[in-house]
């Protein structure tokens, strides 16, 4: 006999393998399809034990007969009694290949009524003799169905969750990593779990399991042809598998989504494998060494979002993982699941193999990659020397720059930071902000007053960069020049440029995004590194608010801390998808730590829930649609009120703002147990100007 088994398109090479393994002889391999000659217990063989088909196929008829003469044909060209006895019932599947007009239904309906009276027509798979045609512009085709329903449908998941992986599919990641040979890894970890399907098809291939092993219900069981005394040893062969599995290797799966889990561990416990696998809620970025082994393999189908902004943070979910597998598993091989390969390729991991497949309506690619360990990246330090000759005019910022970065040294080695202010307006003739971002550099001038000559504050920018370039010894292109001048309303969020071209920057265990081009602010405020620093040491279990939240840095710093929850409020959508991006390149997900685009004073009027830990940092003065405007001097108080009553006792909260001239409400100082911060706030490479913040920390005065 030949069987045709069938899988989904672009899986066919790693079908043939397997079936070459299971002893059968591969005659022909397409897209979706492999076809094998052999006996009839080796058609039902593959029913029980092929991992990746989903379905196996008997020829019964091919003919070179037009589309509107085919259903009749077919119809007359079988011998129908000899695939069902009479009283018998039969599903029929039938589909119009590509060039075919017509309603299939139609079609499907002309080929019944050729069947003899004494055959039931089923109108589902399971307890029917099952057949599936296809009418091409030239020819038309019918199979008997071995499996009946598809076979990726185990037996064991009664629950899947959002979006479930199907299991042959999982199967198929699992054998692209090598999971199915005998020198597999002692550990398999699944970070994005969902359901436990990947965690499921793992034990059970590591253990022999057959997947047709819970299956009650085949098509050939119902196929007159088929000998029932090799079905039953084939079903009885199947259901053994169970009952004697062979040792297991550790096998993790973790997930944000509570619902999930319980899926997973229900469907284990279906499987006979609940306590085989370690299922457990656990973000990506609060994975710790503890779970990872010198050798392992991850297995994985992060979620890639369906709207723009989420495929954007899905992508950076991939740079995320790439890192922490980069850092804490070099030797472990990683096996994704994607739908965009330019997301893919943020992981940074190099490519070993990879598969394009068909999914339903979808493409996806699976990918066989080695962690990269990440390289040294020292941050732009001040050498002693110019790296190149300087003109006159520019070496009084040189000789300046030196003297800072001998200053900041020391303290920058002693606390590893990697972004950091050099230079802040320190000569009258050079009125200019130097930052350094990991190995780029942004040069801010304050646009010069009307009464310069124009030409003279050109020469003076230029100064500006030559000097900076050789103090650090860099390129121009790692250097970002932009003008800054007073704003108005939201002009300081306005669009610059569009570049979109983001870089990574280590702020304590967070990694936080910058952007040098395209707004006026990059997306984190430097002078508030210590107070991030001071959240992320507080925040372990805690509940965390942001108000005013801009990019989400504080929310990152948080739940690196180890918040057990965050909630990021703003109202910009910009910056709120900025903040999205930097959790997700930390490991962590907006579905389980809400950014929120509202007005805070509206939404604290709305708020029911309590938090034990808030930052909030508000503009000096904002514009609201829906209400008076936000003036930070005064109306402070009344916004401090309004967070203290979703504050819980023996919270804090730490209230920052850059109004130079800010004095605190007095009233507040005697409701509520007040420390000014400012001073211990102040880093070390702004302490030149002290002016730059206020902060207060904020308890309830019985704390």
């Amino acid at each position: 006999m030949q069987f045709i088994i069938t899988c989904l398109p672009g899986l066919a090479p790693l079908l043939a393998d397997e079936l070459t393994e299971l002893g059968m002889s591969v005659t022909d391999r397409g897209n979706a399809h492999v076809a094998i000659e052999g006996r009839q217990q080796d058609g039902l063989r593959a029913c029980l034990w092929s991992r990746l088909a989903e379905r196996v196929l008997l020829p019964v008829a091919e003919l070179a007969v037009p589309p509107e003469d085919a259903p009749e044909k077919l119809a007359e060209a079988v011998d129908w009694h000899a695939l069902v006895p009479p009283g018998g019932a039969l599903h029929l599947s039938l589909d119009h290949g590509k060039g075919v007009r017509g309603d299939s239904r139609v079609s499907t309906k002309r080929l019944l009524r050729g069947l003899p009276t004494d055959i039931t027509v089923a109108r589902r798979e399971a307890g029917a003799c099952c057949l599936r045609a296809r009418l091409d512009p030239d020819a038309a085709w019918l199979w008997l169905d071995l499996a009946g329903t598809p076979l990726h449908r185990r037996g064991y998941r009664l629950a899947g969750g959002r979006a479930p992986l199907r299991e042959n599919l999982a199967a198929a990641l699992l054998r692209a990593g090598g999971w199915h040979r005998d020198d597999r890894p002692g550990l398999l970890v699944d970070p994005f779990c969902g359901s436990g399907t990947v965690a499921i098809e793992a034990a059970w291939m590591a253990a022999g399991i057959a997947p047709g092993a819970l299956r009650k219900d085949y098509g050939f069981q119902a196929w007159r042809g088929c000998r029932q005394t090799l079905a039953q040893e084939a079903l009885a062969e199947a259901a053994a598998s169970l009952e004697s599995p062979a040792a297991l290797p550790a096998l993790k799966g973790f997930d944000a989504d509570n619902d999930a889990l319980k899926y997973a561990q229900h469907n284990a416990e279906r499987a006979g494998m609940a306590g085989a696998i370690h299922f457990e809620r656990r973000e990506l970025g609060n994975l710790r060494d503890r779970d990872l082994a010198a050798e392992g393999l991850v297995v994985t189908n992060p979620p890639w979002g369906e709207r723009l902004d989420e495929q954007e943070q899905a992508a950076w979910l991939y740079a995320g993982l790439g890192r922490l597998l980069g850092e804490k598993a070099p030797a472990w091989r990683a096996v994704l699941l994607g739908a965009d390969v330019t997301a893919l390729d943020r992981a940074g991991m190099d490519l070993e193999a990879q598969w394009k497949v068909r999914n339903g309506a979808l493409t996806n690619f699976i990918r066989v990659s080695r962690p990269r360990p990440p390289a040294p990246r020292e941050p732009l330090r001040v050498g002693e020397a110019p790296s190149f000759e300087l003109p006159a005019p520019a070496v009084p910022l040189f000789n300046r720059l030196r003297k800072n970065g001998k200053h900041l040294r020391r303290w920058l080695d002693r606390e590893d930071i990697q972004a950091y202010r050099l230079y802040d307006r320190d000569l009258p003739e050079f009125n200019v902000a130097v930052d350094i971002y990991g190995d780029q550099v942004l040069v801010q001038e304050f646009k010069a007053p009307s009464t310069v000559d124009p030409e003279k504050a050109r020469q003076r920018r230029q100064w500006a960069v030559t000097a900076t370039r050789a103090a650090l010894g860099v390129h121009r292109e790692q250097v970002h020049l932009r003008t800054r001048e007073r704003q108005k309303g939201r002009d300081q969020y306005r669009k610059l440029n569009n570049q979109n071209r983001y870089q990574v920057v280590r702020e304590g265990r967070a990694h936080l995004l910058v952007n040098l081009d395209d707004y006026l602010d990059t997306g984190l405020f430097l002078d508030h590194r210590p107070m991030r620093l001071r959240i992320a040491e507080e925040a372990a279990g805690k509940r965390f608010l942001n108000l005013f939240a801009y990019t989400g840095a504080a929310t990152v710093q948080a739940l690196a801390g180890g918040a057990r929850r965050a909630v990021t409020v703003d109202t910009s959508r910009r910056y709120l998808d900025w903040a999205g991006c930097n959790l997700a390149l930390n490991g962590f997900a907006t579905d389980r730590h809400p950014l929120v685009r509202a007005d805070a004073q509206a939404w604290l009027d709305d708020c029911k829930e309590q938090f034990d830990l808030v930052f909030c940092d508000p503009p000096t003065f904002s514009n609201n649609k829906g209400r008076d405007d936000f003036v930070v001097q005064e109306h402070h108080g009344d916004l401090i009120r309004r967070i203290m009553k979703r504050l819980e006792p023996g919270g804090v909260l730490y209230f920052s703002c850059n109004y130079r001239r800010f004095e605190l409400e007095e009233s507040l100082r005697r409701w509520y147990a007040v420390e000014d911060l400012t001073g211990w706030s102040l880093p070390e490479d702004f302490r030149r100007n002290g002016a730059i913040h206020h902060c207060y920390a904020i308890r309830h005065a019985d704390d």
